[in-house]
C-alpha cells in the first residue's frame, strides 16, 4: 500500500463538516455503508503565491461590497441619528466582513490534506482490501 492519498480514502467519507481551520470527517466502511467514527484536523493555509494573492483578492472584495454598503445606509441620515446609525453599521459590516472572509486562507487541496491527515486517526479501524483497492472497516472497528 502505497501512501494514503484523498483519492485513496474518499469513498471512506461519509459526511464532512468543515468549521474555520477545523475539518471534522464521519467516515464508514464503503462496502457495507456502516459509520466507524469521527475525527478531526486543521487545514493550513495555503502558502502559494496564488493562494494568498486569491485570499487578498477576496478579502478586499468583501470589505469593498459591505463596507460601502454601510456607508449608504449610514449617508442616507444626517446629524445625531446618522451618527449613531453609522457607528451601528459599521460594527455590523465589521462582524459581517470578518464572517465573509474568515475561510478564504484554505482551498480545496488545504481541505483534503486535511482530511488525509483526520483519516490517520482512525486508520487503524480499518483494513486494506488489495480486492476492492480500498479501505473497509475492519472486524476490530466499532459498531
Amino acid at each position: 500500500m502505497n501512501p494514503i492519498s484523498y483519492d485513496t480514502i474518499a469513498p471512506n467519507i461519509d459526511q464532512v463538516n468543515v468549521t474555520d481551520a477545523q475539518v471534522e470527517v464521519r467516515w464508514k466502511c464503503p462496502s457495507t455503508g456502516r459509520i466507524i467514527g469521527t475525527s478531526t484536523a486543521t487545514m493550513a493555509a495555503d502558502a502559494s503565491m496564488a493562494g494568498r494573492v486569491g485570499a487578498s483578492v477576496k478579502r478586499s472584495i468583501a470589505s469593498e461590497v459591505i463596507y460601502g454598503v454601510a456607508r449608504l445606509i449610514s449617508g442616507m441620515l444626517g446629524g445625531a441619528i446618522g451618527r449613531v446609525v453609522d457607528n451601528a453599521v459599521n460594527t455590523a459590516a465589521a462582524d459581517l466582513n470578518a464572517s465573509a472572509t474568515s475561510g478564504v486562507d484554505y482551498t480545496e487541496a488545504s481541505r483534503r490534506a486535511a482530511i488525509v491527515v483526520a483519516f490517520e486517526s482512525v486508520r487503524s479501524c480499518f483494513a486494506w482490501d488489495d480486492t476492492r483497492q480500498q479501505f473497509v472497516g475492519s472486524t476490530s472497528a466499532p459498531a
